[in-house]
């Protein structure tokens, strides 16, 4: 029976946890008032929001003169650089406001990860910091581009080609048959960027050029409901200081005039492609990677921020202390680190794509590790066996967030032996586990069947091999299409499971049928596809698949794993395999499952510690005194 009273108080704690860090809520350190008096990092936040003010009160300016057009865009910024008064130091301004607003926002992200701002309850704020860098960021990016000057272009067209990598994502993607419909998010997001099927046209400019002014606009409409609804002051900043902020920008806009650069040509790729100064780390490491991965990357970077806190609660509780939690200063460290380096990279022209992501990767994951080794080291030798007892759980975590890093490693190390991205790899184990139902016979044989037509590079693919047989396809392997048809009809005992996958495909058999019954020619099949009412074709059913086997086969993951074993076994192929692992990254592979053994040999120790009959009643006491 449904125990009512413990969902309501599961419910009534959640609750209480969210309200507690909605009402924590510090969007410019509004909370840190008496702080900012003495210590001035606690002053960025209002720095950050007074800035903001000078950037859109200079850029509502600029907007007067500035014409967001191909033909005349660069040729305005030039009027408003030598012939409107003062025009040069407003575009300055503007231009070193928005470089002070992305510093300003990363020094405070920096200092609630060292200061431990985010305890207790508050660690929400990380986010709201975060949002706060990037809105900053991509303001910077879009205003970027409307410059239209040479390296601005030629930044903007990488930057913005990378969202199309998205429908190559496992799942959801179009590589795949996706197990979730579509929506073609990579190809829709740069069709939203940049207009014009994805190229840099006047489209673009328009659309950056709006999404530079929402960038601020719609933020400060919530902001200033926030500040209105909780009573706080916008900048807490005496005129004093703010005068100084306001000159230091106007005497840097006098000073080092805000560069123009050439006017852009389309025709010509410079070299190196450099973005603004905030992008440059980000673009050094899609030098060093796949650009599927550097886009999942990128992705999971603002997740792992944002995870930190919560991490860092339960591996250290509330303590504050750096001295105590230097798993969190390592992240940090790592993280500030990677940004130079990377940007230093890229600035002198750097990249061995051979050698440099396995240092990289291996400084990465051994600066965690360490942090790992201290904190372990500030457990055991901490004193109070209470304190002891409540670090379980920080080593417990610790242990797992290791095991993770352990399994990197394993699939990692088959990643560099078989050059196989995560995605066909771990399809290719998936396929091995269910080939046990399959019957090694029957899956010998669809193998070998995709392997003929995989070196074969039969066109269309034999992945659409529904498609060939529907439209009947004249094509020099069609015969081995057509036994892949009948190896797809054995059964197995996992064929419930994958007939209930939809394949959001219309079952190209039935409409053919259809079509004959009609008398329409095979050649309207792609228009009947397209508007099927106009030819009576009202409910068009959906492709099911067969089973096991058909989906395996129409996904790929069949070819996933004789690939896979083909290059893991050293079968004769156009580039021997296996590939060496890079030695390098033997280390962090290594140190992961030994970091988790260390943590969770830890966790053992402490969760068997007790509390001496003086301690426990001395704890149950100040328990009591607490509840009172």
């Amino acid at each position: 029976m449904l125990n009512t009273g413990a969902l309501t108080t599961a419910f009534n704690k959640t609750s209480d946890w969210l309200t507690t860090r909605v009402n924590n809520i510090d969007l410019f350190d509004e909370h840190h008032l008496i702080d900012a008096k003495t210590n001035p990092f606690y002053a960025v936040g209002s720095i950050f929001y007074l800035v903001w003010f000078i950037v859109m009160l200079t850029g509502l300016v600029l907007m007067m003169w500035y014409i967001p057009t191909k033909a005349n865009a660069f040729d305005s910024i030039l009027n408003i650089q030598h012939h409107i008064p003062f025009g040069n130091i407003l575009r300055g301004m503007h231009k070193y406001g928005a470089d002070a607003m992305i510093i300003a926002a990363t020094i405070r992200m920096f200092r609630m990860f060292l200061a431990a701002d985010y305890k207790p309850g508050k660690e929400f704020n990380i986010a709201i910091a975060l949002v706060t860098l990037l809105l900053a960021m991509y303001s910077g990016l879009t205003g970027y581009l409307l410059i239209w000057n040479q390296r601005a272009f030629w930044a903007t067209k990488v930057f913005a080609t990378f969202p199309t990598y998205m429908d190559q994502f496992p799942v959801m993607g179009d590589f795949y048959l996706p197990l979730v419909k579509s929506i073609h998010m990579g190809w829709n997001t740069a069709e939203f960027l940049l207009g014009a099927g994805g190229a840099i046209t006047q489209e673009t400019i328009t659309r950056f050029f709006s999404l530079h002014i929402a960038f601020s606009l719609i933020p400060l409409i919530f902001v200033e409901i926030y500040f209105y609804r909780t009573g706080f002051k916008r900048v807490p900043l005496n005129w004093l200081k703010r005068s100084v902020i306001t000159g230091m920008l106007l005497a840097v806009a006098v000073f080092m005039p805000a560069a123009l650069g050439h006017r852009s040509n389309p025709d010509v790729t410079p070299l190196p492609i450099l973005s603004d100064w905030y992008f440059l780390g980000l673009y050094q490491m899609y030098k060093y990677l796949e650009p599927v991965v550097a886009t999942e990357i990128t992705m999971v970077i603002p997740l792992t921020v944002v995870i930190l806190p919560f991490l860092d609660v339960w591996i250290t509780g509330p303590e504050k202390a750096i001295t105590k939690r230097p798993l969190i200063f390592m992240v940090s460290l790592m993280g500030f680190l990677n940004w130079i380096i990377f940007s230093v990279l890229i600035v002198i022209n750097v990249a061995n794509i051979h050698s440099d992501p396995p240092w990289w990767r291996n400084a990465l994951w051994l600066m965690v590790d360490v942090g790992v080794v201290l904190q372990l080291i500030v457990y055991l030798t901490t004193k109070d066996v209470r304190q002891k007892m409540a670090m379980a759980k920080g080593a417990l975590t610790m242990g797992i967030v290791m095991a993770i890093q352990g399994l990197v490693g394993f699939v990692y190390f088959y990643m560099a032996r078989t050059e196989m991205f995560l995605s066909p790899l771990t399809q290719a184990w998936t396929y091995w586990f269910f080939r046990l139902s399959i019957g090694d016979d029957v899956a010998t044989k669809s193998e070998t069947l995709v392997r003929t037509l995989t070196t074969l590079r039969s066109n269309p693919p034999y992945w659409f091999w529904q498609d060939i047989l529907a439209r009947n396809v004249d094509i020099p392997d069609k015969q081995v299409i057509q036994q892949i048809a009948v190896v797809t009809d054995h059964q197995t005992s996992w064929d419930w499971l994958f007939r209930a996958i939809p394949t959001f495909q219309p079952d190209l058999h039935w409409v053919v049928q259809k079509m004959n019954e009609a008398h329409v020619p095979i050649s309207k099949l792609d228009d009947v596809l397209t508007r099927p009412g106009a030819y009576g074709l009202t409910d068009v059913q959906p492709l099911q698949y067969k089973g096991l086997i058909d989906f395996m086969i129409s996904n790929r993951w069949t070819g996933d794993y004789a690939t896979f074993m083909d290059r893991i076994y050293g079968a004769a192929t156009a580039k021997p395999y296996p590939v060496e692992c890079p030695p390098v990254d033997l280390a962090w592979m290594i140190a992961g499952p030994v970091c988790a053994i260390a943590c969770f040999w830890v966790y053992w120790k402490f969760k068997k510690l007790t509390l001496d009959a003086p301690a426990a009643a001395t704890a149950a006491a100040a328990t009591a005194k607490t509840a009172s």
